[in-house]
Formats: structure tokens, C-alpha cells, sequence
């Protein structure tokens, strides 16, 4: 439907940063999980002796005097170096924040859905997220003989059409609805 928001948010990382290499991206998207933001200026990142750490958490505060990410591992042996080269932690609340503005980007954006129930022996495509089920009402022997389908679509576009063998076999404007909501449809949809 869209692209990924966490694709996205390494992008916007990767062009901040054109010169660094792809394993300090790697390093970064690593410790993705292991943020925990504590206010907006102040986050958490736990340590990972596979990448080279030696305590169980680092703090990432942004600085306003010096403009930039702070991270308490500039303030050990090697901290000068990091501190210069941007260390993987600093790195990873900077994508843990683009990820996060992008995904409530992605939640903000307006969708089309529709809902019907079809009768498909083929292969049913609609123009959007298809989501099937059998038909409840009939779930006997001649289910087989002529399968019906509930389904749900989630479109881009407002006039949403669902195809069987090619053919369309529904087509309807789509209600506007935010992607959130519609995600929420598609749970319950799920639910039966």
C-alpha cells in the first residue's frame, strides 16, 4: 500500500549520514528494539556485548548547548572516537525517532474500504488489500460447489472493484477512513 515506514526511516538516516558504512546502519536498525525513550530529549539503549558494549545501558540526551546527541559512552576510554564518529547508540535513537514519526505518518494517511460478500470459484484481486473469509451464512456442502466469500478490501483508490477469474464481480466507492481504523477493521474482519 505504502512503503515502509522503517524503510523510510533508514533512508532519511543513511542521507543524514551518506559517508558511514553499511554495518554501522546494520548496528543501528540492531538496536532498534533496544531503545526506550524516557521524555523527548532522553532516551535509554541497552547494551549488546555482541556489538563490542560493556554496560547494560547507555543514555542518549539531546544536547542543546552542543547541538546534537549525547551518549554516556563518549565519556569512557574510547570515548573521543565515538563521540567523532556518531556511536550505533546515538544512531539508534536516531532512527527509533524517524521510525516513529514515520509510522504515525503512516497512521495519519486516509484509505478506502469495502466490504461485500462474493461468489468466486477462482482467484479473487481487488485493487488494494484483499482480506477472505467464508462466507458464515454458508458454511454446508454447497459451500464447494459454489463458493461465497466475505471480503474486506483496504484501496488507495475510492472506487474499489473486486475481480473472480478476472471478471468483476463487485465494485463499489470505498468508505474514507484513516489507515488505523482500517487496520482495526482488518482485526476484527479476522475475528469473524
Amino acid at each position: 500500500m505504502q512503503r515502509d515506514p522503517l524503510r523510510r526511516a533508514v533512508e532519511a538516516l543513511r542521507a543524514d549520514f551518506p559517508g558511514k558504512s553499511r554495518s554501522w546502519i546494520k548496528r543501528a536498525l540492531l538496536r532498534l528494539g533496544d531503545v526506550k525513550e524516557v521524555r523527548e530529549d532522553l532516551y535509554v539503549v541497552e547494551g549488546r556485548r555482541e556489538l563490542g558494549d560493556w554496560k547494560p545501558l547507555y543514555q542518549v540526551w539531546w544536547s542543546e548547548a552542543e547541538k546534537r546527541w549525547l551518549c554516556t559512552c563518549y565519556y569512557t576510554q574510547f570515548g573521543l572516537r565515538r563521540r567523532r564518529d556518531i556511536c550505533t547508540h546515538v544512531a539508534a535513537v536516531m532512527l527509533y525517532r524517524r521510525y516513529k514519526r514515520a509510522l504515525e505518518k503512516a497512521e495519519r494517511t486516509t484509505v478506502y474500504v469495502a466490504e461485500a460478500v462474493v461468489e468466486c470459484r477462482g482467484r479473487i484481486l481487488a485493487n488494494g488489500e484483499v482480506y477472505l473469509r467464508p462466507d458464515a451464512d454458508r458454511a454446508d456442502l454447497t459451500f464447494y460447489t459454489s463458493p461465497r466469500f466475505r471480503v474486506l478490501v483496504v484501496s488507495r483508490q475510492r472506487r474499489i472493484a473486486v475481480r473472480c477469474g478476472g471478471y468483476v464481480v463487485y465494485e463499489a466507492e470505498g468508505e474514507e477512513v484513516p489507515l488505523a481504523v482500517a487496520k482495526f477493521l482488518v482485526a476484527k474482519f479476522h475475528e469473524g
